[in-house]
């Protein structure tokens, strides 16, 4: 019966054709099966069998964020898919229960599934059907069933609560706080308003940050002033607590940025605050300006970039996991060779972390979009300073802020409403992030 359809439909265009209608698409005739509901539309995906050999995405009806096939499923950063028992979708059964989503759909010849997509204003629902599988192609058959408005301002059970003298601590980038550790809010005056230029959680014990977190916006993201390159005392961490010159000097590491100098390039003194020594760690030289330098890099072009109205970013190396009983297999840039005792601590000191990790949160108008980081400390990445891991690479080390959280035991982005901190923090998709 299919291929009657198919050959209906072949017929059909090829009338039109001879007709001279100009309006004809550039649709395959294979990929015009029958339709199962009035005003549904088609679509072919590419990429079931190999990404590689094709690879495109479905953006139905006025929505911008796409769905697309990876590792032989249906799936999307803003979606959540429920299947349906019906092999039509004018069978369809009615919206299912809360409990019936998931992050992927399987891609089965004639299933239907109910998708749902989600900003932080809207849901969305459609009805979608796999038409049908050739070879790399994945036709389907959709169409929008209704919307929902949602509560912007619904509960959040974890968010941080405001205090006094703490301005931002309700900012997105801002994860929950520990209250064992200090939090510090280093601002800046630009054009008379007091901004935030980053934030940071103090851990005193270990003398490392926990985190820092910061934004890119309309202001923050400009790159108008150069390295200040002046280190000096965080005056706003506990007294006696933060490292100096001497606690870096000839230890096989470099001063490796948390909040990078050039994630702060609006002001000269917001690039000044970057070189205060509570945001350094400890770093091996060709981590620091080969294989890390290649994250920070990507994630300025996305916060610099037009594709997002704001971006928020979380950075951080593991204080419950150091490197410990470390012999580095090459010399720093100071010659000599990096070392940790069985603590985890320089030859000076400083607790030096296992792992790095990066969170970032875009924000598009009413939709979110986020994705994790997650990398061990290590020098045989195989790139050195001005030598960056290509975007091939740096994606095999993304991560959902879910599993990030797993592995850092923080809570990322906790000022989000729940219900968008739940969605936007379950998975990640490649296709929302230019590489």
């Amino acid at each position: 019966m299919k291929n009657f359809y198919y050959f209906i439909s072949l017929f059909g265009l090829l009338f039109i054709v001879a007709c001279g209608d100009d309006n004809s698409t550039n649709v395959s005739p294979i990929d015009v099966p029958e339709a199962t509901i009035d005003g549904s539309t088609f679509d072919v995906l590419q990429g079931y069998e190999n990404a590689a050999d094709g690879f495109t995405t479905l953006k139905p009806g006025n929505l911008n964020d796409p769905i697309y096939i990876q590792d032989g499923q249906l799936v999307g950063g803003s979606y959540h898919f429920a299947a349906d028992n019906a092999s039509r979708l004018d069978g369809m059964a009615a919206q299912p229960g809360e409990n019936s989503w998931t992050a992927t759909a399987a891609i089965v010849e004639s299933k239907c599934y109910w998708v749902r997509h989600t900003s932080s204003l809207l849901y969305t629902y459609l009805k979608l059907r796999i038409a049908y599988i050739e070879g790399n192609n994945v036709g389907v058959e959709y169409i929008i069933d209704s919307t929902e408005e949602r509560d912007p301002t619904a509960e959040n059970a974890n968010a941080n609560l405001p205090v006094e003298g703490q301005a931002f601590v309700t900012d997105y980038s801002v994860p929950h706080l520990n209250s064992e550790n200090t939090y510090v809010e280093h601002t800046v005056d630009y054009n008379n308003t007091q901004m935030l230029n980053y934030a940071l959680e103090w851990n005193a014990e270990k003398r490392h940050a926990a985190w820092i977190a910061f934004s890119f916006d309309d202001v923050t993201k400009q790159n108008t002033t150069g390295r200040n390159e002046e280190w000096t005392t965080d005056p706003l961490v506990p007294e006696g607590t933060c490292p100096t010159e001497a606690d870096h000097k000839s230890d096989g590491f470099d001063k490796g940025h948390l909040c990078a100098s050039n994630d702060r390039k609006f002001s000269a003194e917001a690039n000044e605050q970057t070189y205060y020594y509570s945001n350094m760690s400890p770093m091996m030289s060709s981590f620091n300006g080969g294989f890390w330098a290649s994250f920070e890099i990507l994630v300025q072009d996305w916060g610099r970039s037009e594709a997002f109205d704001k971006m928020y970013v979380t950075k951080g190396g593991t204080l419950d996991q150091l490197l410990v009983s470390f012999t580095g297999t090459r010399n720093g840039n100071d010659g000599v060779l990096p070392k940790t005792d069985e603590n985890g601590l320089t030859i000076r000191g400083l607790a030096c972390p296992k792992y790095y990790f990066i969170a970032v949160l875009a924000q598009k108008g009413n939709d979110f979009y986020a994705i994790g980081f997650w990398m061990e400390h290590r020098d045989d990445y195989g790139y050195e300073y001005d030598e960056f891991a290509p975007s091939d690479v740096m994606k095999k080390y993304a991560l959902s802020i879910d599993e990030l959280e797993k592995n850092t035991g923080l809570d990322f982005f906790c000022n989000l409403p729940d219900t968008v901190e739940d969605e936007v923090e379950s998975a990640w998709s490649e296709a929302d992030w230019a590489w």
